[in-house]
């Protein structure tokens, strides 16, 4: 838990003394606490945060669901509100930002520890669910392809793609923010891909031709975002072909 990183955003002295006391009780030393969304901005632009703790009445021009949606539109981060407010109308108003989970003020602290660890585990992508139902689908179409992911449908251009990476029966499409799981197999992936920009370089592995930086010849390896990807000796001729060569 110490690498995880949590940015709170509580403007009640209490409770941010709470929280200042829990967290590090609870493993995570990593954390920032801030009472208004501006700060927060900030702070999660400059260190994205693995899970956020939102109160939704806060100091400044912003409430805690305004931020939250700003914040998804920079990148999916799980959210916890921990609030006071439990009427329908502000309870609705938050469960479209798809939080983990929407605690009551005053809460219990081993509550809110499981629900901060349930967050956190089922963000994590070692521990995506793998099944038909649950596990991301791709459906592409033009110059985007979608994935589902906690049934929301993110729309990922095709020039963010970089690799993709076959691990047991999935499929993991990289791009430079993160990757995504597939439950496709990779040749039927690569068939909806673009043929002239995708090539498969390993039975593990596809590459996006343009996003080469490096070809190790001697080690038979190639660099993609600082990854080196393996290139198996019957795919070596294929990917030469497309390379463009001096």
């Amino acid at each position: 838990m110490s690498d995880l990183y949590i940015l709170a955003v509580e403007d009640d002295p209490i409770h941010a003394e709470t929280l200042q006391m829990l967290l590090p009780e609870s493993g995570y030393s990593k954390f920032s606490i801030v009472d208004n969304a501006i700060d927060a901005l900030k702070l999660f632009k400059q260190q994205p945060p693995d899970l956020l703790l939102m109160d939704i009445e806060i100091n400044g021009p912003l409430n805690g669901i305004e931020f939250v949606e700003i914040a998804s539109a920079i990148r999916q981060t799980p959210v916890i509100y921990v609030t006071a407010f439990s009427d329908s109308e502000t309870f609705a108003k938050a469960r479209q930002t798809n939080p983990s989970a929407y605690i009551i003020k005053p809460y219990n602290e081993r509550n809110l520890q499981l629900a901060m660890e349930l967050a956190l585990f089922n963000n994590h992508p070692a521990n995506e669910k793998k099944d038909e139902d649950t596990a991301y689908k791709i459906d592409v179409s033009y110059n985007a392809f979608f994935v589902k992911y906690n049934n929301r449908l993110l729309k990922i251009p095709i020039t963010d793609l970089l690799f993709i990476e076959v691990e047991e029966k999935y499929c993991y499409v990289h791009t430079k923010e993160r990757r995504y799981a597939v439950n496709i197999r990779l040749k039927n992936l690569l068939d909806q891909l673009p043929a002239n920009s995708f090539i498969q370089t390993h039975r593990s592995f596809a590459v996006k031709t343009e996003a080469i930086e490096e070809v190790n010849l001697d080690d038979s390896v190639l660099k993609i975002a600082g990854k080196e990807i393996p290139i198996g000796k019957t795919y070596k001729d294929a990917l030469f072909s497309k390379l463009k060569l001096i």
